[in-house]
Order: structure tokens, then C-alpha cells, then sequence
């Protein structure tokens, strides 16, 4: 049965925690190590559900770079790069309805 709300999609994947944040420090390409030293806290398991999540979703693309020391680099998608307009959005609302807890 399809649910009737359609931000309820959105929802289940993007409010996981730490889902924003990832996805905003994916405006540049990074590696894994880069992005769990900028988003200190979060554990590299809980980074590496939140990427195959994201992966699956095809909002991240993930690609192994062929080097003398071969490592892995994480990016948005187009459709990854679509959600950014949304965050834009939101974080507007926050700014006009939470100004006091925007720093």
C-alpha cells in the first residue's frame, strides 16, 4: 500500500541521524577519512550505514580511485545534488522561525 504522504519517503531515510550533515559535507568529494574527521563523533560504522543507505537510495555515488594507494571517494549524485535546493529551504525556515539557536 503507497503511503499518501509524500514527504513520508523522504523521511525514513533522511531522518536517520547524521544523514544531513552527510549529505551537506558531500557537496565536495571526500573520502571516508575526511568525512569522519568533519563529522567528529560519529562512529565508522554508523558513517559506513548512513553512505550504503545513501548509496542505495542513489543520492551518493561511491568510487574507487585506481592509484599507487588506491582509496575510495564519496559524492552526490544528481539526484543527491537536487536535495540541496530542499536543505536550502530548510535551513531558511530555521533561520526565520529558530534564529536564536542559528550560529
Amino acid at each position: 500500500m503507497k503511503n499518501s504522504c509524500p514527504i513520508s519517503k523522504a523521511a525514513n531515510f533522511l531522518g536517520s541521524k547524521w544523514t544531513f550533515e552527510l549529505i551537506y559535507y558531500l557537496q565536495k568529494r571526500r573520502r571516508f577519512c575526511e568525512l569522519q574527521e568533519i563529522m567528529n563523533g560519529l562512529n565508522p560504522s554508523t558513517l559506513t550505514q548512513r553512505l550504503i543507505q545513501l548509496e542505495r537510495e542513489q543520492i551518493v555515488q561511491r568510487e574507487v580511485i585506481p592509484d599507487s594507494h588506491p582509496h575510495v571517494e564519496y559524492y552526490l549524485t544528481t539526484k543527491g545534488y537536487d536535495l540541496l535546493s530542499v536543505f536550502c529551504e530548510l535551513a531558511n525556515w530555521v533561520s526565520r522561525w529558530y534564529p536564536e539557536e542559528v550560529y
